[in-house]
Order: structure tokens, then C-alpha cells, then sequence
């Protein structure tokens, strides 16, 4: 069975990701998230806004800069922050992993953080690919903090 750990992201950060995602659309914009994993929940305490270089259509599909993604595992390596899961907006749809995304997963146990544009404003979600298939999500809590 999945963790159902939430996951905390502060307000700031949270805001940081609506203004890429406002700049992106109608494109999908994309992230890394890094912190790491506490008794009680997953922290993410810094994004890594990246450019989408899918070769695919970016109104539906996202792909992180590969460069940043090297650069990011190097870092953590040496003491940086781990990468602990996947930010992305979905310009036109819900708040929840699309059939690409699910078919994209591959990092077990990465948090798919997706926020979603809607009318009444950004909406958020976070779920955690599976530890057995990283295809597979379950929705956790999101937890939006001050700090």
C-alpha cells in the first residue's frame, strides 16, 4: 500500500509556481521539487522552475530540462537538497495526473505536484507514484504553510 504522508509546501513557493504557470500558458510549465522526507510528512523547501522542452505538443505535456535535472542530482549528491518529485501545470484541464502523466512516471515515489487553471483561480494537488509502479498514484494531502 502507498504512503499517504502529506506534503508541505509553503505559500511563497506555491505562488512562484502560479506566476510560471501563468507565464507559460497555454503551455503546461514544469518544475523539479526538492526537500526531503520527515517522520511526518515530504517538505518541499525549494523548486526548480525549468524550461518545458517536450517535443511534443506543450499544451498537453510537459518534459523538465534535462540539463537541470543533472545539474540538481549532481547537487544532491554533494549535500544539496534531494529531488523529491515533479511540479506541472495543466493549462486547461484538472488538478489531477493525465494519462501522459501516468504514462510518463518512472521515479518511484516521486510527489506529482499539479496545479491546475481554473475560474475561480489556481487549483493544487499532490500525489505520490507508487514505490512498486511509479505508473501508479495515490493522492495525498497538500499542506500550504506560512513559512
Amino acid at each position: 500500500m502507498m504512503a499517504v504522508a502529506p506534503v508541505s509546501i509553503s505559500k511563497d513557493l506555491v505562488t512562484a509556481l502560479e506566476r510560471a504557470a501563468w507565464r507559460a500558458h497555454p503551455n503546461e510549465a514544469c518544475a523539479l521539487l526538492l526537500g526531503h522526507q520527515s517522520a511526518a510528512c515530504m517538505e518541499i523547501s525549494q523548486v526548480a522552475i525549468t524550461e518545458n522542452v517536450t517535443q511534443a505538443d506543450p499544451q498537453l505535456t510537459f518534459e523538465v530540462d534535462p540539463t537541470m535535472h543533472i545539474l540538481l542530482q549532481k547537487a544532491a549528491r554533494v549535500g544539496g537538497p534531494a529531488i523529491v518529485g515533479v511540479w506541472h501545470s495543466h493549462p486547461c484541464g484538472k488538478a489531477i495526473p493525465s494519462e501522459a502523466d501516468k504514462a510518463r512516471s518512472i521515479e518511484p515515489g516521486w510527489i506529482w505536484l499539479i496545479s491546475a487553471d481554473a475560474p475561480d483561480g489556481m487549483t493544487h494537488a499532490a500525489f505520490r507514484a507508487g514505490e512498486d509502479d511509479a505508473r501508479q498514484f495515490c493522492q495525498v494531502p497538500l499542506l500550504m504553510n506560512d513559512s
